[in-house]
């Protein structure tokens, strides 16, 4: 455990309340838009912005929906151990640096971000009992390959690589505390909400 990691033990001491629901699951399932309703639905829910080497988006905007970096520069944030967790998705780099995570769980929030499967056991290890892992499903492998060639977004090699990789995610389910099917996604949006509801309640969780 790097400094990094210790300063945020420390911070978590002094919020009790304070947790992350870490929703996991292949590309294309769904979990983006999940925690997209919840976050508009709940302000005491906050996002943790990441980092990432891909190109900026149209719409997007540095610092709030994500923080761009050059390759270099987010070698050398690993090099100073500032990621809880870093994970290279299709030849781009995507990290949650320990400012985020902090920054997102200020003053006993919740903190809910969508994460490749790769990288839930990094986000187990650094906050422990304070990470709610949430594994989203499809309804089957067939919507969800349905789900992935209607983005249009990639060519065929990629897709059968995302299907490929989605295969083998999905044997992971099992490792998460709760499981969510995005059959609807107003059903999932009020299923993850529900989990984030008797979370707030668990006994360890309230200020007596």
């Amino acid at each position: 455990m790097n400094d990094h990691a210790r300063t945020l033990r420390r911070q978590l001491i002094d919020d009790p309340v304070a947790f992350a629901v870490v929703v996991a699951g292949p590309s294309g399932v769904g979990k983006t838009s999940m925690c997209q309703g919840v976050l508009r639905a709940d302000s005491g829910v906050q996002r943790c912005v990441t980092t990432t080497t891909r190109p900026q988006r149209a719409g997007e905007v540095d610092g709030i929906s994500r923080h761009f970096v050059t390759g270099a520069e987010f070698e050398a944030m690993q090099k100073r151990g500032d990621f809880v967790e870093r994970a290279e998705v299709y030849g781009h780099l995507y990290g949650a640096t320990f400012a985020s995570v902090a920054k997102a769980l200020c003053g006993g929030q919740v903190m809910l971000m969508d994460v490749d499967v790769q990288g839930v056991a990094n986000w187990q290890e650094v906050l422990k009992d304070r990470c709610v892992t949430v594994f989203v499903l499809p309804p089957s492998v067939e919507v969800l390959a349905e789900r992935l060639a209607a983005r249009q977004t990639e060519g065929a090699a990629t897709f059968d690589r995302r299907m490929e990789n989605a295969r083998f995610e999905l044997s992971q389910a099992k490792n998460s505390d709760y499981i969510v099917v995005n059959d609807n996604l107003e059903n999932a949006v009020a299923d993850l909400q529900a989990i984030i509801r008797a979370e707030r309640r668990r006994t360890q969780r309230i200020n007596f």
